[in-house]
């Protein structure tokens, strides 16, 4: 949470690179992109939030399309959960650009990474991509991860959209705040259900409603976005 206030008070993406080098650096991690995820045929490079690739090969995979070609984005469509780059499917023997793409990638030093798709309004999706082993994450691990990715993208596209900033902030009510603000603490529908003399049906509904109101995806998302756009804090 302390990352993530930091995040929120940046206003260039430039500090912002700073704050995820140390933040990923802590998980094991070296190397990060925050980008859209273009459709076929579109140039990737507008689409790109935050790059700490290195810069051979930031220049090598946006230049000759492989976002086209990669597993690991092609694997962002069709999923909403965080996965490791060696779960993202692909026929190795028959799939040779995908293959191409995944060699070359090894030879600059990236084996393993965990991605984190990210959906959003409009059918627009986007990624954030860690470079690093994996095998040492547990659970709690991966879901500060995807926390933090989540809010990275979303900082980083409103610092560089300005409809973004017009249409940033969302309504949802003030029961639905004090609920998003217990789940932001980790509490469970049943805990939050204890606390406020609700049913967990009611939290749930509650929870699915302010989903519904901000266009995101799951409740972890949603928390992510209602701090973001303040309206609730910790």
């Amino acid at each position: 949470m302390s990352t993530i206030e930091g995040i929120q008070n940046q206003t260039s993406s430039d500090a912002i690179l700073d704050i995820m080098y140390r933040a990923i650096g802590g998980y094991g991690f070296e190397r990060f992109i925050v980008s859209g995820l273009p459709d076929p045929g579109i140039d990737v490079r507008p689409f790109v939030l935050l790059s700490g690739w290195d810069d051979e090969w930031y220049e090598r995979y946006t230049g000759k399309g492989y976002v086209h070609l990669d597993p690991v984005a092609r694997h962002c469509f069709s999923t909403t959960l965080p996965f490791d780059w060696s779960d993202a499917p692909y026929d190795a023997e028959n799939d040779a650009p995908a293959r191409r793409v995944m060699q070359e990638a090894r030879d600059f030093g990236m084996d393993e990474g965990f991605c984190v798709p990210v959906h959003m309004e409009g059918g627009m999706q986007g990624v954030v991509s860690l470079v690093g082993k994996t095998d040492h994450l547990d659970e709690k691990d991966r879901l500060e991860l995807h926390m933090l990715a989540l809010y990275a993208h979303g900082r980083l596209r409103y610092l560089n959209s300005p409809q973004e900033r017009l249409d940033g902030r969302r309504g949802i009510t003030r029961r639905e705040a004090e609920i998003l603000k217990w789940a932001a603490t980790g509490k469970t529908a049943a805990e939050i259900a204890d606390i406020t003399g609700l049913t967990t049906r009611t939290i749930n509904q509650h929870c699915e409603n302010a989903q519904k109101r901000m266009g995101t995806n799951n409740r972890l998302h949603t928390v992510v976005e209602a701090i973001r756009h303040k309206l609730i804090t910790l």
